[in-house]
């Protein structure tokens, strides 16, 4: 595994140079993405063409978000003293593995959902849903990358609320905040015409604002400063959260754009596994979402390294452990090494898991379970691509997926070692229903996963879409050809 790539250093005046420019650069992007996005809507809730003033508005904002960010970036990168910060963290730019792979998955899956919708959609209706994919993107990123942080702190919620306050309520503040935007788009129909298209139009500008603002001033209420808003970047994400962000997002769009949601979920789902597939490469590279110590005997079995021994990709130190050598290694239970069994206490032959991973900078051998999804999600991709020539309704495609992923989660679940991915015993616990939790013990079969009962949700409604779909094509009158053979 590879975590840092590269580590880039500002600590010359030619590098700061050029750290200045790639900021400016941002900045000058994000104003005129705002521009060239912005867009209006007319008084039947139709999109129009932005006026001069809507994209100047929409481009300031941009803008102000990319100063924000450049700020940021300056401030961590370097130890120069930035305004309202302070004197920065002179950490670099790692370039991490895992990032570069998330890209590459990201990218990949919105350029085959774009090809997809040129051709989903005849003549200059497919050029337009191409466009406006791309403009989706943007959304469906920011949403993604939002939902699965909060679901990360909603799940390690006692521990967010001792070391971070700001940010656990700012985390509730945020789903307040989607609740009641939520609520008003769905029934805007009780809303006057103004005020429906208002709303719909600007949710997404109002979420940023309160994203970002009340970080902010969270920060500023509960001590810290400033700089306690740099340290709510560093942290862990979880993809069912990046899931439910990610389609939050694209409900919105396709509401201000008049999009059919089910027919351009059937297009663009597919491409959600694909890029899924790149992603847990970048897991298995920072050595996140790791599985469960594996028996001498297992077909297949990884180990990842701590400080001293990770490498970058030319060969220098790179100082950064994986995070699963980083967790086991203040893990206080105790395991055989020949079966893999773990144990809340000392047992014969067993070896305390921290204490040995502390002195072989290593691991102990796990089950591989990031390229054990990787895999899965690649033949899912495949799959589906296939499936699609045969779907007899917009969702069909959808609601597979959902009961697909579904099943392949809570498989790969069963593998799963990190504790930080939250439990129903850890649930329990961490609100003080200790008696509660003593029945459902640490290592039992039936202490599910955050992500398993999540998965039984999703299965759910995946089932409900297909049968709700298949009754409707049912009930749909047939034609009379008999008529045509007399």
């Amino acid at each position: 595994m590879l975590p840092v790539i590269y580590k880039f250093r500002f600590d010359t005046d030619g590098s700061r140079l050029v750290l200045y420019a790639i900021a400016a650069i941002l900045v000058v992007y994000s104003a005129w993405s705002g521009w060239r996005n912005a867009g209006g809507v007319d008084e039947k809730g139709k999109p129009v063409d932005a006026t001069p003033q809507q994209k100047r508005d929409r481009a300031i904002t941009y803008g102000i978000i990319g100063v924000l960010l450049a700020a940021f970036g300056v401030y961590y990168a370097t130890d120069l003293v930035v305004p309202f910060l302070g004197k920065g963290k002179n950490e670099g730019v790692p370039l991490h593995t895992y990032g570069i792979l998330l890209g590459a998955g990201f990218l990949s899956a919105v350029t085959v959902a774009a090809y997809l919708a040129r051709r989903e959609w005849p003549g200059e209706v497919g050029v337009k849903r191409r466009d406006q994919i791309m403009d989706l993107a943007f959304s469906v990123f920011v949403g993604g990358i939002v939902g699965s942080r909060e679901l990360f702190v909603l799940v390690n919620w006692k521990d967010y609320i001792s070391r971070k306050p700001a940010e656990a309520y700012a985390t509730v503040l945020d789903l307040i905040v989607v609740a009641v935007l939520g609520l008003a788009i769905a029934f805007r129909s009780r809303l006057t015409k103004e005020t429906a298209n208002k709303v719909v139009e600007n949710a997404g500008t109002w979420f940023m604002y309160v994203l970002i603002g009340g970080r902010v001033l969270l920060a500023l209420m509960l001590g810290g400063g400033l700089t306690a808003v740099t340290d709510m970047l560093g942290g862990g994400l979880v993809f069912y959260g990046g899931l439910i962000g990610a389609a939050l997002a694209s409900v919105w769009y396709c509401i201000k754009n008049d999009i059919q949601f089910m027919r351009l979920a059937d297009l663009a789902i597919p491409t959600v596994s694909l890029g899924q597939a790149f992603g847990r490469l970048g897991c298995f590279s920072a050595g996140c979402c790791w599985g469960k110590p594996a028996s001498e005997a297992a077909p297949f079995q990884v180990h990842f390294p701590g400080a001293r021994s990770t490498q970058t990709l030319f060969g220098t130190h790179s100082d950064t452990a994986s995070l699963a050598w980083s967790s086991m290694a203040e893990d206080t239970r105790y395991v055989l090494e020949k079966t893999g069994e773990v144990f809340q206490q000392l047992v014969p032959d067993a070896v305390q898991i921290g204490q040995w991973v502390r002195e072989h900078d290593h691991t102990l051998g796990l089950h591989p379970t990031q390229l054990y999804e990787s895999v899965g999600q690649t033949l899912m991709f495949a799959f589906l691509l296939t499936a699609r020539r045969w779907r007899k309704f917009h969702g069909q495609i959808f609601g597979i997926w959902l009961m697909g992923y579904a099943i392949l989660r809570t498989s790969v679940e069963l593998f799963r070692g990190d504790r930080e991915r939250g439990t129903l015993n850890g649930l329990l616990k961490s609100n003080g229903l200790d008696a509660l939790a003593s029945l459902v013990p640490d290592t039992a079969w039936y202490n599910i996963s955050t992500s398993q009962f999540i998965s039984l949700v999703m299965f759910s409604f995946g089932a409900w879409i297909l049968v709700s779909g298949l009754r409707a094509r049912a009930a749909e009158p047939k034609a009379d050809l008999t008529a045509l053979t007399a």
